[in-house]
């Protein structure tokens, strides 16, 4: 009667408490075969075949009772060595040794397939992301109209009259009505996953990318705009919120929103100012065109924190009618219904001053 193994599959690790057929034992789970200690396939200076348990003597080379092969290849030199042998008769290497290492180097190669294809799909997901992230040269007669609006005296300025306290009230106001519409949250990301679906960009002119908690753009070339979108189309009307913080830069860079944007960099842009300018942009085919007064240019806006301080920032993107509200204070509206779903994004620009450094936190989308 054969004897009974409680050897482990080297291949597999399953049990295998199976008969033993002359030192030889066959997983039934893997089909891995595994040679046993050279002690259960001995008999004296005698060969056990592995296949069906006959003795055989030392030399021989097929069994005599069901003609297989009694010589096995060295796994690492190839050598012809008997059944039973421990030690390569050519190498010296130990073969049941050698045999487990090779196992487990196949696994770890395996597994290192698995990791390289994995950073292959990742790799080409962040590619993915980024040609979506666009940038464009703004002319700088453009750039004239978008942001040295400051120095024309008297025309489109705008300023609240709403006194400190009555703004301070608004404002509570607004809050209350922006937790109430998170109950219809579509989208949020405080950026704490760089998966979560923003592009990355970065070169000579800028860069954009998950930082310090939040999503960083840095345009550094005077006169330019990078801007950063969400894979998904948002559609029919939202309401966008996000808080932005000057990094660094010159006071008078633009900051904003974007929504309903299209893929020949066709949108909208609900933009502020550091130096206390708000606008509502509509960019067909990059063209920058402000539509939210009637001169075209910024206005003032008093709501705005300026400086390096933070400001929430919404857009109300409800049917024909864009919004934009500065911590809580409406800031400019306007009626337009060339674009009626797209996109959401983020977008940072440069004037003749180059180093625009903005971090957005804090990200909603919310159906209003």
């Amino acid at each position: 009667m054969p004897n009974i193994s409680a050897h482990k599959c080297l291949a597999c690790g399953a049990s295998l408490n199976a008969p033993v057929q002359g030192g030889k034992i066959k997983c039934i789970f893997c089909g891995t075969i595994t040679i046993l200690d050279p002690h259960e396939k001995k008999k004296g200076d005698e060969i056990i075949c592995p296949e069906c348990g006959a003795v055989n003597p030392k030399d021989a080379q097929h069994c005599g009772r069901c003609g297989i092969k009694l010589e096995f290849n060295c796994p690492k030199c190839g050598a012809l060595n008997s059944y039973g042998t421990v030690y390569c008769v050519q190498c010296g290497v130990d073969i049941q040794l050698e045999i487990k290492r090779q196992q487990q180097e196949t696994l770890r190669q395996q597994e290192e397939e698995v990791r390289r294809q994995e950073e292959i799909r990742q790799r080409n997901e962040k590619e993915r992301r980024r040609s979506r992230i666009s940038f464009l040269v703004v002319t700088g007669i453009v750039i004239v109209v978008v942001l040295c609006i400051a120095s024309v005296a008297g025309i489109g300025i705008y300023k609240t009259s709403l006194s400190p306290e009555a703004r301070s009230t608004k404002t509570a106001m607004a809050i209350e009505q922006t937790a109430t519409a998170k109950y219809n949250t579509l989208f949020q990301d405080d950026f704490s996953d760089t998966n979560s679906g923003w592009g990355y960009y970065t070169n000579e002119n800028g860069s954009a990318d998950y930082e310090s908690g939040g999503f960083r753009i840095n345009v550094i070339t005077p006169n330019w705009l990078i801007w950063d979108t969400l894979p998904d189309v948002f559609q029919n009307d939202v309401r966008i919120e996000v808080n932005a913080t000057r990094n660094g830069g010159p006071d008078n860079n633009i900051l904003g929103i974007i929504c309903r944007y299209q893929e020949d960099n066709s949108f909208y842009f609900l933009a502020m100012s550091s130096d206390g300018y708000a606008a509502i942009v509509k960019t067909i085919q990059g063209e920058f065109n402000i539509i939210s007064s009637d001169a075209g240019q910024m206005v003032k806006v008093a709501a705005i924190n300026q400086g390096y301080a933070s400001n929430h920032i919404r857009a109300d993107c409800v049917g024909s009618t864009l919004t934009l509200y500065i911590n809580g204070i409406q800031a400019v509206t306007v009626t337009d219904n060339d674009f009626p779903e797209g996109l959401v994004g983020l977008e940072v620009g440069t004037g003749s001053t180059g180093g625009a450094d903005v971090l957005f936190k804090n990200f909603f989308v919310y159906r209003p």
